[in-house]
């Protein structure tokens, strides 16, 4: 996992905008976190699916749009074998991990019919919980702007709420409802619920408070 980092630290910098190499810290983190109280979670296999889950991020930035893991799984098994030395029975197990992380029951995903593993769910959830609280705001905002999507925009229809789609979306303010505030719902494991719910409550306080600011009283 060390020797994995070092050779991860170039290329999630800057560039990898909000899923950076602190995003993939956090999220390995979070994943350790959960597996305190998810007895018989292989923590090898948390590991490296937990830095490596946004590989599928470095084609996108490369393509200039969404990129699905499984698009990236190629390149990520010959990294595996020849930077990390991973077994194939664990680069199997690594990969359904790293792509279950992107399927969510707000885009329409069966995920019970995917039947993840107990190390899949782990780091699905650890993943989620970097997209909430104070960081989840933060980093909405960042690759908001980074797509060039705007802080919020009147549709002019009842578009809040829309079913979650991968790439940009009407505002960052959409995003919230759209994907954000329904991750709580989304959780697999008891720790991750417990810290969604804590963080949820948070971001709806923020973007109550933000929407107070941006519709302001009507001029007289």
């Amino acid at each position: 996992m060390k020797t994995l980092r070092e050779h991860l630290k170039e290329t999630f910098n800057e560039n990898i905008v909000a899923h950076d190499m602190a995003h993939l810290d956090r999220v390995l983190d979070n994943a350790f976190e959960i597996c305190v109280t998810e007895l018989g979670a292989d923590k090898f296999v948390v590991g490296i699916a937990a830095l490596l889950h946004d590989f599928h991020r470095v084609l996108e930035r490369n393509a200039g749009h969404y990129v699905a893991p499984e698009e990236a799984e190629p390149p990520l098994r010959r990294m595996l074998e020849t930077v990390a030395c991973v077994s194939a029975d664990d680069i199997d197990r690594i990969c359904e991990a790293i792509n279950f992380t992107e399927y969510y029951r707000c885009a329409g995903d069966d995920i019970d019919a995917l039947a993840p593993t107990l190390e899949a769910r782990i780091v699905r959830d650890a993943d989620m919980l970097d997209a909430l609280g104070a960081v989840g705001i933060a980093r909405a905002f960042m690759f908001g702007g980074h797509l060039g999507e705007p802080m919020w925009v009147e549709t002019g229809e009842d578009s809040v709420g829309r079913a979650f789609v991968h790439g940009k979306t009407s505002s960052v303010v959409h995003h919230f409802h759209e994907k954000l505030f329904r991750l709580e719902a989304e959780m697999l494991t008891a720790r991750g619920k417990a810290l969604a719910r804590e963080r949820t409550v948070y971001m709806r306080r923020f973007v109550d408070q933000l929407m107070t600011e941006l519709r302001p009283s009507p001029r007289r």
